[in-house]
């Protein structure tokens, strides 16, 4: 970071064998989110010709960090419209964490079944638009517990935080090469409400 007249140059990130490949600034500036993977982590990913993925952590402007999950995502974390919370996402699942306490709390909104059963009926109204007659099969519409998953059915690849009781978020399927491009890419509506508490 530097001041706004580009000095008091002050690097945060000097971790050796980390690379940093994304930040967003908290909507209060109190902290940046981040994405860091191994160099080795980034490399293995670039073979297979896919997107970068990383391990969530919190940055503060002294430089100390907090990280928030060991798994890697290659959804960008985003922030909360109050600063208050973290939110990316793991494949199917959404993942939620506090930002701004001393005791910070985790969540994870699970919603492989939902995507499934949404999948399925994306697929089978589309095959209606497609088809010359109406002809519906049973097996065109698995149940979320089915063994075959529906072909538009895939990872969360976005998010976005944009009112504290709404998530939005998107599935696609990303290929990198020979060109890049979005397959089945959906938008889905997460709405969030809040939790009973135990006091002590």
């Amino acid at each position: 970071i530097a001041d706004r007249d580009g000095y008091g140059l002050k690097p945060l990130t000097a971790r050796e064998g980390l690379i940093y490949f994304y930040f967003a600034w908290a909507p209060d500036a109190h902290a940046m989110v981040a994405l860091a993977c191994k160099e080795d982590e980034w490399n293995e990913r670039e073979r297979q010709s896919r997107t970068p993925a990383g391990r969530p952590r919190l940055i503060m402007p002294d430089g100390s960090e907090r990280l928030l999950d060991d798994e890697l995502t290659e959804a960008l974390p985003v922030w909360s419209p109050d600063a208050s919370k973290v939110a990316t996402a793991f494949g199917t699942d959404v993942a939620i964490y506090d930002a701004g306490t001393n005791t910070p709390t985790q969540a994870r909104v699970r919603l492989r079944d939902q995507l499934v059963t949404a999948s399925a009926a994306y697929d089978e109204a589309a095959a209606k638009r497609t088809a010359p007659s109406p002809s519906p099969s049973p097996a065109a519409t698995p149940s979320p517990t089915s063994s075959r998953e529906p072909a538009s059915f895939n990872p969360i690849i976005r998010i976005e935080w944009r009112s504290p009781e709404t998530i939005y978020f998107q599935t696609a399927y990303v290929r990198l090469r020979p060109i890049e491009a979005f397959t089945f890419s959906r938008w889905h509506q997460l709405n969030l409400s809040a939790q009973a508490a135990i006091l002590k």
